[in-house]
């Protein structure tokens, strides 16, 4: 579970330095053919760097899809399949616009992926690790309340 949350994380993460090399590429300034930043080779030189952008991204990845209209739009894409916009819509109770502008959030961390050319929404390798890390802890804190809470009460558990 929390491997499909970090490869999903990883394609985000990915994703966007190829994104920002590519950039680089385009840019070009004639008095120094050679400039431009440092930044990647510097992620792998400084520990830390990396890992305060690997916090960034995770943070940020939990705190859209933890969001509760945002959750509901994740659980509605659990199943794997690509669901429609029109659809997700609906089942969301959302304006279009406002669906659309959610999802988008969701595709800039890595918890869903949308096809333009199909209007849809579809799950990745981080929406179900994500979903299935929330359905564990989920679990576990129930576990432990049915475990705790007849003590607080000063119930026996067989009263329950």
């Amino acid at each position: 579970m929390i491997d499909a949350v970090a490869e999903g994380l990883w394609g985000r993460l990915r994703d966007t330095i190829l994104a920002l090399r590519r950039l680089e590429t385009f840019t070009f300034v004639p008095e120094d053919p050679g400039a431009g930043p440092e930044w990647l080779p510097r992620l792998l030189e400084d520990p830390r760097l990396l890992d305060e952008v690997a916090t960034e991204v995770v943070l940020r990845a939990f705190r859209t899809g933890a969001e509760a209209v945002n959750f509901r739009i994740l659980t509605r894409l659990a199943d794997g399949n690509p669901v429609a916009l029109a659809e997700l819509a609906e089942a969301a109770r959302l304006p279009r616009l406002v669906l659309s502008e959610r999802v988008n959030d969701l595709v800039q961390v890595g918890l869903a992926a949308r096809d333009l050319e199909k209007d849809a929404v579809s799950a990745t390798p981080g929406t179900r690790g994500f979903l299935t890390l929330v359905e564990e802890l989920r679990q576990r804190l129930a576990q432990v309340a049915r475990e705790q809470l007849p003590g607080m009460l000063g119930l026996d558990r067989r009263g329950l």
